[in-house]
């Protein structure tokens, strides 16, 4: 618990330098700024919070004694974006209406199952997976973080905080593995199942014609940088969803034969399905090649449990793609 803080103090301290430099280096009106330190800053908090058993269970005995406060204590993250939009002059009702609806839908969703640990996947998981996934995706949260350009990062963050919420602590579902940080462990296996798909997947993307080799020189911080980024806001959302809560219920689900490989099939094949509104839609090279990357992804998550290891491979392929294909 100590290192967790400890952990999310240094995030906050890099935040706040990282928004000092920006201060050096351009002219941004600070009020505006220290505004959207403090939202990151939350929002950070939230993120890492949930990681924290201990606090997941105190979360769930107030969720399972009262719906009232089952449904009320997400809505704190609305603190955030008021922070955020009244000290940066953005502040709209159409935004906090429809920050307000990604969070309160799927936890009414969940709501009749809270008092229950999930055993098997239903309809309402199912509805508030796309919940969460679907506006996000779709660009409907657009038009909330609007300073001093449009921020989509905030979105997935979101995400993560209000689906970790709705499964952990209203669903209680186990098994997630949600931890942002990295065991020795992770690592292998994050990276051994990277080489896995790359051997596999460049080959096979470059004879479907979805991938074109662009070979330029890359700077080890462009490198980190870019990794970290989409570690944050693309991998660990997608894992959340698609490992840590579908295949984990796929699993729980099936009741005969090898589990854990029908679970990863499935979640495989779905998640690649995810894929092919992107254009030319329907994309099926890039679905194939995402589901081929989500027998690895779910893989990783198999033998690990936890969503720290398929989110570094995850992070992996996207930004080798970002910066060589």
């Amino acid at each position: 618990m100590k290192k967790t803080f400890l952990t999310l103090g240094g995030l906050i301290v890099l935040v706040a330098l990282a928004a000092g430099l920006i201060l050096l280096r351009i002219r941004l009106d600070p009020v505006p700024l220290l505004a959207f330190v403090s939202c990151l800053a939350l929002v950070l908090t939230a993120l890492v919070g949930l990681t924290l058993p201990g606090l997941v269970r105190q979360l769930r005995q107030h969720a399972v004694a009262s719906p009232w406060a089952a449904l009320g204590m997400p809505l704190l993250l609305l603190v955030p974006y008021l922070v955020f939009a009244f000290g940066s002059g953005t502040f709209s009702f159409p935004a906090l209406g429809k920050l307000a609806a990604y969070i309160a839908v799927p936890i009414v969703l969940l709501l009749p199952d809270r008092l229950h640990r999930a055993e098997r996947v239903g309809w309402r998981d199912l509805a508030a997976m796309l919940a969460l996934a679907l506006p996000v995706s779709a660009g409907w949260l657009e038009g909330i973080w609007i300073w001093p350009y449009e921020l989509y990062f905030f979105s997935p963050l979101f995400c993560v905080c209000v689906g970790a919420y709705a499964f952990l602590v209203i669903r209680n579902l186990e098994g997630v593995g949600y931890r942002l940080t990295f065991r020795k462990g992770d690592v292998v296996d994050g990276l051994v199942n990277f080489a896995g798909f790359a051997l596999i997947g460049i080959p096979l993307g470059l004879f479907l014609g979805f991938l074109q080799f662009r070979p330029h020189g890359v700077s080890a911080a462009d490198f980190a940088f870019q990794l970290f980024g989409t570690y944050l806001t693309i991998a660990i959302p997608e894992e959340l969803l698609f490992r840590g809560i579908l295949q984990n219920l796929l699993v729980k689900s099936i009741r005969s034969g090898p589990r854990d490989l029908y679970g990863l099939l499935l979640a495989s094949v779905v998640f690649g399905a995810s894929h092919l509104h992107h254009l030319p839609v329907p994309n099926w090279k890039y679905a194939v090649l995402a589901a081929l990357a989500g027998l690895f992804y779910g893989n990783a998550y198999r033998t690990r449990q936890r969503l720290s290891a398929p989110a570094l491979t995850h992070a992996l392929v996207d930004t080798v793609w970002h910066f060589w294909f």
